[in-house]
């Protein structure tokens, strides 16, 4: 078959990598790529993961395409020049309109983060994170019009560890929508494949994520902020601004626990911990259920990420023990 790809950030890698493995038998006729964007302090242009691996891989320059848009009628003559059977998507970061979804032979599919119709949206690893759920995956779906409401080919599922934070699905999901696509190719050229329309009545949405996504409601349980720190990890990263003697500073939360109910501290209430010689020592936090928030890593805004003990013992000495996180 001749696929045409569709991806930009890191998690699309692994997936083109493993289309580009598949050739002789598939060939990869063309990768289409979000435009190179500003980067860093300098703000030079560069190129998106996917198109630095796609040239990593020795695909010619002619068939790597950044477009302002897919659906451009320039682009949409040029792809259809190539007369692919397939297009394959993931994390491509623009809406393909019809006469886009249209063009290949058989279909347009697309490896979405989790198992729809659950999380349809942007944010699905970190909505899974959220409401604590057990498993997540990946399923491949027909693109059609609409977000992430096209029929299924396939899901499979992983289990969601107590340590795993975004980053850590991040890297798993990736993985596995490149074995899934490998698997959705083996159903599409043997005839086998059968899509189901998903059930809108089980639906829900992972709406994109924001800097002020990640900031801590202290009026949440305990537990539930736990996931979040995980969620937000590694962006947008889950802050709070902790009121000192000399003001209020932005902080970084990295890692946490959830404690025990019962603690004696308000929400938002701060207490510095420190154990033995102050390897142990961490950050309590109130939470609106009556638990406690153990910190252990923290980042200061402008500083390094350092561990609760080090904040405390170093450049947390004006931490006060009524601090507010607010």
């Amino acid at each position: 078959m001749r696929i045409v790809f569709c991806g930009t950030p890191e998690y699309a890698v692994p997936s083109l990598e493993g289309l580009a493995r598949l050739a002789p038998r598939h060939e990869l006729s063309a990768v289409v790529s979000q435009p190179d964007k500003p980067k860093g302090r300098s703000g030079t242009p560069s190129p998106p993961p996917v198109v630095e691996a796609a040239r990593s891989l020795g695909l010619p320059a002619g068939s790597i395409l950044q477009p302002q848009s897919i659906n451009d009628p320039g682009v949409l003559v040029r792809l259809e020049a190539l007369a692919p059977d397939l297009f394959c998507v993931v994390a491509y970061g623009g809406l393909l309109k019809e006469r886009a979804l249209l063009l290949p032979r058989l279909c347009a599919i697309n490896a979405h983060g989790s198992l729809l119709p659950k999380y349809r949206g942007a944010a699905p690893i970190q909505a899974a994170l959220l409401a604590g759920d057990k498993e997540t995956g990946v399923t491949i779906m027909q693109m059609a019009r609409g977000l992430d409401k096209g029929p299924l080919l396939l899901q499979r599922a992983i289990p969601i560890r107590p340590a795993d934070d975004a980053a850590a699905l991040h890297d798993k999901l990736a993985a596995l929508s490149a074995a899934c696509f490998a698997e959705a190719l083996e159903l599409l050229e043997s005839g086998a494949a059968a899509f189901t329309p998903q059930d809108d009545a089980l639906a829900s949405y992972a709406a994109k994520l924001d800097k002020d996504s990640g900031r801590i409601d202290w009026s949440k349980d305990a537990a539930f902020l736990e996931r979040f720190v995980r969620a937000m990890n590694p962006w947008p990263g889950a802050w709070t601004t902790v009121s000192l003697p000399d003001g209020s500073h932005r902080m970084r939360v990295r890692v946490a626990r959830a404690g025990l109910s019962g603690c004696c501290q308000l929400a938002g209430q701060g207490v510095g911990l420190a154990g033995g010689a102050g390897a142990e020592a961490v950050i309590s936090v109130g939470c609106g259920d009556g638990g406690m928030l153990a910190v252990r890593e923290v980042q200061p805004e402008g500083k390094r990420p350092m561990s609760s003990a080090e904040f405390l013992h170093g450049a947390g000495r004006k931490y006060s023990v009524d601090s507010r996180w607010e």
